[in-house]
């Protein structure tokens, strides 16, 4: 059953951010990124998912912000990727809906935002995307390098807490993308990554300038 909520204004605004980082999308999409919101909304109220308060906040701080993920594999859609503390699934699942054939993985720890995010998936008929309720820190080395990820992303997770952790999920050569407010000040403590380029971007409604900074893993 749909959840009506009062998410009147959040597609408008939305719809402009991912406009201001060069994304436009078919209708049926954009009812998918409504629908998500809605639900989001919905859980929340029993669920703290989210502590942001506005239709623009969300709209732009959580939907619009993590397409800009994108930006760090711009020719590479058909990878696989792991979204590390992905929460209510930000910024695995805005990703997905842009570019369906993305691989990927939502790793979230705690039992009630899985199950938000199982009941998600399924509402918007996602394929090709599966839920790991486990710590960064419990993924020991996989056996087999297929089972590795081409690429780590997170936007809630800080860099100095995956650092230690990384190198055991990623193929070699792959690379760590996470979101944050500036460059990386430490580099000299990166462990076996190197910085392969740092990405800064404008988010709309003076929401300031972010950096996406893509870290190569070199064993």
């Amino acid at each position: 059953m749909e959840h009506e909520e009062n998410t009147d204004n959040f597609l408008g605004f939305f719809v402009e951010g991912a406009k201001n980082l060069g994304f436009s999308f078919q209708e049926n999409i954009k009812e998918k990124f409504h629908l998500y919101y809605k639900e989001l909304s919905f859980w929340n109220r029993s669920v703290n998912l989210t502590g942001l308060q506005t239709d623009k906040e969300h709209a732009i701080l959580l939907f619009a912000d993590s397409l800009a993920g994108s930006l760090a594999f711009p020719e590479h859609t058909s990878l696989s990727i792991v979204d590390i503390g992905t929460g209510a699934g930000f910024p695995g699942i805005p990703l997905k809906l842009a570019f369906p054939s993305l691989q990927t993985t939502l790793m979230e720890p705690r039992g009630n935002k899985t199950a938000f995010l199982y009941t998600v998936i399924g509402k918007l008929e996602l394929t090709g995307i599966s839920v790991l309720q486990k710590r960064l820190e419990a993924c020991r080395s996989f056996i087999n390098e297929e089972d590795k990820w081409d690429i780590a992303i997170s936007k809630a997770v800080s860099l100095e807490a995956i650092l230690p952790h990384v190198k055991n999920i990623l193929k070699k050569g792959g690379k760590l993308v996470v979101f944050g407010s500036s460059n990386i000040d430490n580099r000299d403590n990166l462990q076996s990554l190197t910085i392969d380029r740092e990405i800064p971007y404008e988010l709309p409604y003076d929401f300031g300038t972010r950096v996406l900074s893509v870290l190569k893993h070199v064993p």
